[in-house]
């Protein structure tokens, strides 16, 4: 009996030792860091080297944000056969990701943990141009945000397959993101909040929800303490009206 708790504890301990930890950031934060964001189409996929389990994708920019094009990754993984132990991860032909990456050693890589999301270019249009948009606010402020981090929250009073903030009614912004600056207490409730850019529609409502339902998942590897400030980017996501369970104003997408 010993031996066989001792081969799980071990078998276990292996499990842990080899488990992929991402640290992830949120968007507006991956933006800012990166040295291209993007839109792109998987083209074709090659040059498998199993030794050092990484192989090529050719690519194509659908839509580019930030930094110069180029037309070949590096994936981690073999095609096909990603082992996610290892972080490893997979592309197929067709396929669109928005990816917010820096070069290392001369060239571009992605592996389970690196920026990047599925993007729908024919059912995500709408959302294709709130980025646009966001990202050139962003990018044309950064300096303002020196010092401060961007956060994502979630809704802890949710109850049914959309937040309090995407059941808003008869919401029409004018402009397609907002931005806060937030203070948090010790249970990382928004106790004060300053908004710096917003929807210019149901404000005061939307400014109500977030603090009244709001925890501020502050950022990984972040030393928190009482007191801190962190930046909160919503977007306006008309594309998930119609979607189950998709956010209308979201943190992410």
């Amino acid at each position: 009996m010993k031996k066989i708790l001792f081969f799980f504890f071990l078998v276990s301990n292996v499990v842990t030792l080899y488990a992929c930890k991402c640290k992830t950031d949120p968007l507006a934060e991956n933006y800012l860091t990166a040295d291209v964001a993007g839109i792109i189409r998987i083209i074709k996929v090659y040059g498998e080297n199993a030794e050092q389990r990484t192989y090529k994708a050719d690519i194509k920019f659908e839509k580019i944000y930030k930094g110069k094009k180029f037309q070949t990754l590096t994936v981690r993984g073999l095609i096909g056969n990603p082992y996610s132990g290892a972080c490893e991860t997979d592309v197929q032909p067709g396929e669109t990701y928005l990816i917010l990456l820096n070069k290392y050693n001369g060239e571009y890589s992605i592996s389970s943990c690196s920026p990047k999301y599925r993007f729908n270019m024919e059912k995500e249009k709408a959302t294709s141009e709130v980025l646009e948009k966001t990202f050139a606010y962003i990018d044309k402020n950064k300096f303002a945000f020196t010092g401060l981090q961007f956060a994502t929250c979630f809704d802890e009073l949710q109850k049914g397959d959309k937040s309090d903030l995407s059941a808003i009614k008869n919401f029409s912004p004018k402009n397609p993101f907002a931005i806060y600056k937030v203070k948090v207490n010790d249970y990382s409730k928004i106790e004060e909040l300053t908004p710096v850019r917003t929807f210019g529609d149901k404000d005061q409502e939307i400014e109500n929800i977030l603090k009244r339902n709001m925890i501020v998942d502050t950022p990984m590897f972040f030393n928190h303490k009482p007191g801190e400030e962190f930046l909160i980017l919503l977007l306006y996501l008309a594309d998930n009206i119609n979607t189950k369970y998709g956010e209308i104003i979201n943190f992410e997408w």
